[in-house]
């Protein structure tokens, strides 16, 4: 199997009906335009460790995919730490509807993203250079977004610290977690009633597991909302934008 060849894109499209999620040959061969511009600076610029196209089309596009079913409509999206572009780009081409904000600090990745999203044409979508930790106190991105998104946090405490001032009211958290980690067991603070405390904050707390199609490898989707009053009084001040 090659990289954008039919059976791969075939193979991005039947992983994504795993999820109910109807991938179209056009959405899929956007994807594979995205796959070759990154293995091709990958070369120069490290974006991945995985190269082989049957593990890049299942790990890195129908994962990326996987979330989709607890994404709402018309959401403002940040990708803390989108390294290559996932899950924000696989997202960016079959949810149109999403406005997506991939961040890295590493100004080659960035420079990669913005090679990609002029290359591929993609709309509604932007790559921006920069710490989590700083931009998140500048106006433009603090409590600016719906959802932020991640597969690259070590912990979900660490994500929701760093995450969380970029959230608008009744905004979420959404962590992508690999085949090494359980949920449950970070998750020393969870309670009954299904919340959790990270970072001083109560948290309600969702767990969802899946396997991805072909390499049937486990994965996770933590969805954390804050609280009505549990957040911080610094974090209240984010302004409330209807969406």
């Amino acid at each position: 199997m090659e990289i954008d060849s039919e059976k791969w894109r075939q193979t991005v499209i039947e992983g994504a009906l795993a999820f109910g999620l109807a991938v179209t040959d056009s959405q899929a061969r956007t994807m594979g335009g995205h796959a070759l511009e990154l293995l091709q600076w990958n070369r120069v610029t490290n974006l991945t460790t995985i190269t082989d196209p049957l593990e890049v089309a299942i790990k890195h596009y129908v994962d990326a995919l996987a979330a989709t079913p607890w994404i709402g409509d018309g959401l403002r999206v940040l990708d803390a730490g989108s390294g290559g572009g996932f899950p924000g780009i696989p997202l960016n081409i079959v949810r149109p509807d999403l406005t997506v904000t991939l961040v890295d600090s590493v100004r080659k990745k960035i420079s990669f993203l913005k090679h990609a999203i002029r290359s591929l044409g993609l709309k509604g979508i932007a790559a921006v250079h920069g710490r989590l930790e700083d931009l998140c106190r500048q106006p433009g991105y603090s409590g600016k977004y719906d959802l932020v998104v991640c597969r690259a946090f070590s912990s979900l405490e660490d994500f929701a610290q760093t995450a969380l001032p970029f959230l608008s009211q009744g905004g979420s958290l959404l962590a992508m977690k690999g085949p090494q980690t359980d949920p449950t067991h970070e998750a020393v603070n969870l309670r009954n009633d299904g919340t959790i405390i990270l970072s001083g904050i109560s948290f309600s707390i969702q767990i969802h597991r899946y396997h991805l199609p072909v390499l049937n490898a486990q994965r996770s989707v933590v969805i954390l909302t804050p609280r009505k009053g549990g957040m911080r009084s610094e974090d209240r001040n984010t302004p409330s934008i209807d969406k």
